[in-house]
């Protein structure tokens, strides 16, 4: 599949296309290869052809409204699995919008021309629309997405002056139409509040109060607006192709109605406490200090905005630990609850973590506090599912029988004498290249539902990949555990040390950080000194004692002694012949996974022409590579 639009048209390179025009649908708006061969070609399989019956459906203009905006959505989440290059995307997408636009133009038409900006910021659509989008980055949207914040502000703005300007009675077409109109609605508000901090509050204020007043007579008119079979789909989190005809029409319009309701209450406690922050920290000089400076605002905002993010980091991990607790209450009895609620949550900081000067580096900082109160452990299966899991993994990788029996041994027994929690002594998986170790190692977190955190520490040098940098540094950070910790609000998570006997055992600058990697490695695996686990950026000590970790190596030679006697060492052999088939599905859904696509649409390959023909595991791997970009290329093959 071509990614430049400068390619001679599809439809005039391949014979095999036929041309199948359904009554009614005009293509003449289309001007990219890519859209017309989708619009044109009847010999698609796979995502291409989904794709193609979208679109075909979007452009036909004898359909419903509805059906050809729920086809047009259908159309937009199908278009990465045929062009995954994202600039070229985006202009596809630009495209579809654009061609559709005289006949569909509505709040949903507009919504989806958010699209392509919300791309360029690196946020996935499905993650705009979901509920807790904000609330899930304890930093707010201004830290998120930096500078451009104004930016996507400024977009919304353009598309918001259509709503602003058409009556309700043209833009409300339908329920779908109204939950597209709510939406914009409400990250309107977001971003208002979000980027005024070191503005005027009275035009964010009087612009807040409009949307909301445009929200409320939004769903004062819901109850008269037309739905289709089933009701509307759900304002957040639903797409409308997951709509289930079956369902009361009614009962979906009043859960509709009801999230209206609740987000826009939210909303509107939102800008009410955003007001009260303004005006809490208003200066009020006595009356010699002088007249009040920009750079006092600016500070009384920063400080505002540091105490916010420092509530909003414990506030996450707070919502993280009453989940827990409520997967608990599902799986124990009630009696046992406050017993297992101690020893399945842990506290990563128990001590505060030393200021900082800089109001950037205060603001990073107030984003940890959420590690200094209690975040959950993973939970163990149980003993059942446990053993069902490792059958799996036995059976996907025959050839690491023992490496399995190691680690799974260990939590069946930890889960037979009653310990509802992960831990394991660090195991080394030691083999030839090609034979797994890493793949093995990303397995077995998923299928535990473990947290994953691979560090290829490979050709290393220095301590900093594990210890952060220190303060002063322009670059300085934290450590990439602790981040992966605070993000993923949990105390547990499966760290792989790749190719350990690699990194280098001397460090090879002068500065005072530069410590060796290896030196490093035997504090973070000694269950006594990763309780008190320095942080170089913290400054703050960090009980690491509930990470679990799973080293690979190639050899043992260049591994110092002591960093040895803390692993154990276990041999992943190299597959023979009659595991090549198993390796060949594990790339193709490695392949899906780093593409973004499911499984189910990759093509179908010849596994035993390719096991027969590779002669070495890597051999194999680059193999099924090269063959599924080959079938993707070719005519005829999924897509």
């Amino acid at each position: 599949m071509p990614s430049s639009f400068d390619t001679p048209c599809l439809l005039q390179a391949d014979a095999d296309f036929q041309v199948e025009r359904s009554p009614g649908a005009s293509f003449s708006a289309l001007t990219s290869p890519v859209l017309i061969m989708l619009a044109s070609a009847d010999s698609l399989t796979g995502a291409a052809r989904s794709a193609a019956e979208a679109l075909r459906q979007a452009l036909d203009d004898e359909a419903p409204r509805m059906a050809r905006l729920d086809a047009l959505d259908r159309c937009l989440d199908r278009l990465p699995a045929v062009m995954p290059e994202r600039q070229a995307l985006e202009r596809l997408g630009e495209e579809l919008l654009r061609a559709v636009e005289p006949a569909l133009h509505g709040p949903r038409h507009r919504e989806q021309q958010l699209r392509p900006s919300v791309g360029r910021l690196g946020i996935e659509w499905h993650q705009l629309r979901n509920e807790g989008w904000d609330t899930d980055n304890p930093t707010g949207l201004t830290v998120l997405l930096g500078a451009q914040a104004d930016w996507l502000q400024t977009e919304l703005v353009l598309i918001m002056k259509w709503c602003w300007r058409t009556p309700l009675d043209e833009q409300l077409h339908d329920t779908e139409e109204a939950a597209a109109l709510i939406r914009l609605l409400r990250l309107h508000v977001l971003l208002n509040l979000d980027t005024s901090l070191y503005r005027s509050a009275q035009p964010m204020l009087n612009a807040c109060a409009r949307v909301l007043g445009l929200w409320a007579e939004v769903e004062q008119r819901l109850p008269t607006l037309p739905t289709r079979p089933g009701g509307p789909a759900a304002l957040y989190g639903v797409g409308v192709s997951d709509v289930d005809p079956s369902i009361d029409p009614g009962a979906a319009r009043q859960a509709l109605q009801r999230a209206s309701v609740d987000a826009r209450q939210q909303a509107t406690l939102q800008v009410a406490g955003h007001t009260v922050i303004l005006e809490a920290v208003k200066p009020t000089p006595e009356p010699k200090s002088g007249p009040i400076t920009s750079t006092m605002l600016k500070s009384s905002a920063t400080e505002a905005a540091i105490t916010v993010a420092r509530d909003a980091a414990v506030a996450a991990s707070v919502k993280a630990v009453a989940a827990h607790r409520q997967t608990l209450a599902e799986r124990f009895p009630e009696q046992t609850l406050s017993a297992l609620g101690e020893h399945t949550t842990w506290v990563v900081i128990s001590e505060p973590i030393p200021e900082m000067r800089d109001k950037d580096d205060r603001l990073a900082l107030a984003s940890y506090e959420g590690l200094r109160v209690p975040l959950p452990l993973a939970l163990l299966p149980e003993a059942v599912e446990l053993e069902v899991r490792l059958a799996q993994l036995h059976a996907e990788f025959p050839w690491a029988t023992r490496a399995i029996e190691v680690v799974g041994g260990e939590m069946l027994a930890r889960r037979r004498l009653g310990a509802v929690s992960f831990a394991w002594a660090p195991i080394l998986l030691v083999g030839p290249p090609g034979t797994g170790k890493t793949r093995l190692a990303r397995r077995l977190a998923e299928m535990m539902g473990l947290s994953f955190l691979p560090l290829g520490i490979g050709g290393s040098s220095d301590s900093r990949l594990l210890t952060g940098t220190s303060r002063g540094w322009a670059s300085g950070e934290p450590s990439p555990i602790v981040r992966a910790l605070r993000d993923r609000r949990t105390a547990q998570i499966l760290v792989l040390l790749d190719e350990v006997d690699k990194c280098n055992t001397r460090s090879i600058t002068n500065t005072v950080n530069a410590a060796p990697i290896q030196a490093a490695l035997l504090g973070l695996l000694e269950p006594e000194s990763s309780r008190n686990w320095i942080d170089c950026y913290l400054q703050a000590p960090c009980d690491l004692s509930k990470l679990l970790f799973v080293a690979t190596a190639n050899r043992l030679g260049t591994i110092d002694a002591a960093l040895m006697s803390r692993l154990q060492p276990v041999l992943v052999p190299t597959p023979e012949r009659q595991h090549y088939p198993m390796i060949v599905q594990q790339v193709v859904r490695d392949v899906a996974s780093d593409w973004g696509l499911p499984h189910e649409v990759m093509p179908a390959l010849d596994v035993p022409g390719m096991a027969r023909a590779a002669g070495s595991v890597r051999e194999l791997v680059r193999l099924v590579r090269r063959e599924i970009v080959r079938e993707v290329s070719s005519a005829g093959a999924p897509h």
